[in-house]
């Protein structure tokens, strides 16, 4: 009999309490379906074959193409792409997104999950987001004009660049003369202050005031030569200026 009522009480209580059933009925079952893989961590839409394919970073996130093209817009160098979750740069093959690989494990269940879960995605804009500048540059059409444009500019940038090495030249030959002369002239002048001719001569006085005129012409034509050097070209200006208006925008 013992052992009778103990198998009785291990019928009735099974493990996990005699109001399991009505917790079971009570609680939410999980879901059928892991729909949070298969949605872009971004946009919060499901990934598809078009221009919301998966594409799988080095990193191992996963972002559609879409958004991986708008955050490829932000990019100053086109060859990568910064992971907006752990800001890894994958390298961009082609400067293209769509180069980039798919993740093969969401496209093979394609279109199961969308078909689990009809709610309605976001409407994607007429038209993709634009090449990044870096390719959309060259394949820009360039006028007769601005290549005419481009080549007076290139023949007048020519003469003044031979003329500003001419000029750099003689200016570093007058510094160096004037600097020797300098110095011939600072010992000359000490020797004759400090001779004991009676009268004193006149010469010592000269060289000194000559080496001193001399030393200021070395300091100015020196200032000259470094202002000619290191100068911005007007072009050079011009074009970061745009950039950074275009950067701006």
């Amino acid at each position: 009999m013992g052992m009778a009522k103990d198998d009785m009480a291990e019928v009735d209580l099974p493990p996990g309490g005699g109001g399991g059933e009505g917790e079971g009925e009570g609680s939410e079952p999980p879901p059928a379906f892991p729909y949070e893989e298969y949605e872009c961590k971004i946009c919060y839409n499901y990934f598809d074959l078009d221009r919301r394919a998966p594409k799988i970073l080095e990193c191992l996130h996963t972002f559609c193409e879409e958004c991986l093209r708008t955050l490829h817009l932000r990019e100053e160098r086109p060859w990568r792409v910064s992971c907006p979750v752990c800001r890894h740069r994958t390298p961009v093959p082609d400067y293209r997104v769509r180069n980039l690989p798919n993740n093969t494990k969401v496209t093979e269940d394609f279109p199961l999950y969308i078909d689990s879960d009809p709610l309605p995605q976001d409407a994607l804009p007429p038209h993709p987001p634009p090449l990044h500048p870096a390719l959309a540059t060259p394949s820009t059409p360039v006028s007769a004009a601005t290549t005419l444009s481009r080549d007076s500019a290139a023949a007048r940038r020519d003469p003044c660049q031979s003329c500003k090495r001419v000029a750099l030249t003689t200016g570093c030959v007058c510094v160096i003369f004037s600097f020797l002369s300098m110095l011939v002239l600072l010992f000359m002048g000490l020797i004759f202050v400090h001779s004991h001719g009676v009268p004193p001569s006149p010469a010592g006085p000269i060289c000194l005031s000559v080496a001193s005129i001399l030393a200021m012409f070395s300091v100015v034509v020196t200032w000259l030569i470094c202002w000619l050097k290191y100068r911005p070209d007007h072009d050079a200006a011009r074009a970061s200026a745009t950039s950074t208006s275009r950067r701006n925008a």
